[in-house]
């Protein structure tokens, strides 16, 4: 599935920069408003919540039924959340960029916003900058060390922070190479889907103490949760669990308080 995703992102973007210049995007840089500080919102004492918003999975298929993203982001935001999380890519998750551009600049809405995607190409980059994100996602798995290096270099110039998602021990040295500040370990592998936290846990013991460790992917419940806690994690990012729940709001302030409402 990863590959298959990742194939695809090239074509899009390549057919999306034949109908967009660069030039355009710097343009609306120029005017976006000013980032809010991604890594500092996370960097708390307690996990900090990054929240996700999508529509669907490729794995599980709709997420919500009712899926009003700016109504979502708005009890993530009344829950305790530290940060959003919005899916740019429309074909496997059923969002779209204009969905980071709505919530980045929607009045009353005040966290920090990553464009998350499947970032294969400096395109990406500029237009979560122009669409108002706070920060990226890059999964290293999916690059080769060059474009990597060159990919995070670039969202650093934008004054992008980055959230460089990891799988493996080598993932995790090619973040360090380029001195990643935040470093996110996903529990699931995406080529099987399965959740391994205690292969999480070994991972996160090769992280430096200054750099954010964020918990990725499989988080199902205050006992997955509290353990991310236990291993160190100082974030995690969160969305399946919470798109399922019948009031976010109130699921996010249970999660954090350590209690369940189911």
């Amino acid at each position: 599935m990863l590959e298959e995703i990742v194939a695809f992102k090239a074509v899009e973007t390549a057919q999306r920069k034949s109908h967009h210049s660069l030039g355009s995007l710097e343009r609306r840089i120029a005017d976006a408003r000013a980032p809010r500080a991604f890594a500092q919102a996370i960097a708390t004492s307690s996990v900090a919540v990054i929240a996700e918003a999508k529509y669907r999975s490729p794995s599980k298929g709709v997420l919500r039924a009712d899926y009003d993203p700016l109504a979502l982001a708005h009890a993530y935001q009344a829950g305790g959340a530290s940060a959003l999380s919005v899916l740019a890519d429309s074909r496997f998750f059923g969002n779209a960029p204009y969905v980071v551009g709505l919530l980045a600049n929607a009045p009353g809405l005040n966290l920090p916003v990553m464009y998350k995607d499947f970032i294969v190409d400096e395109f990406q980059v500029y237009e979560a900058r122009a669409l108002g994100a706070d920060a990226i996602l890059i999964i290293v798995r999916i690059l080769s060390p060059e474009t990597f290096r060159r990919l995070y270099t670039l969202a650093l110039e934008l004054g992008l922070d980055v959230l460089v998602e990891t799988f493996d021990e080598a993932d995790i040295d090619q973040a360090l190479s380029v001195g990643a500040g935040i470093v996110g370990i996903n529990n699931r592998d995406l080529d099987t889907f399965k959740v391994n936290f205690d292969r999480t846990a070994e991972l996160f013991e090769l992280l430096p103490g200054q750099v954010i460790g964020v918990a990725e992917s499989g988080i199902s419940g205050v006992a997955d949760f509290n353990r991310i806690n236990t291993i160190g994690f100082r974030a995690a990012l969160m969305g399946e669990y919470l798109l399922g729940a019948e009031d976010p709001t109130r699921q996010l302030r249970f999660l954090t308080a350590g209690g369940d409402p189911n």
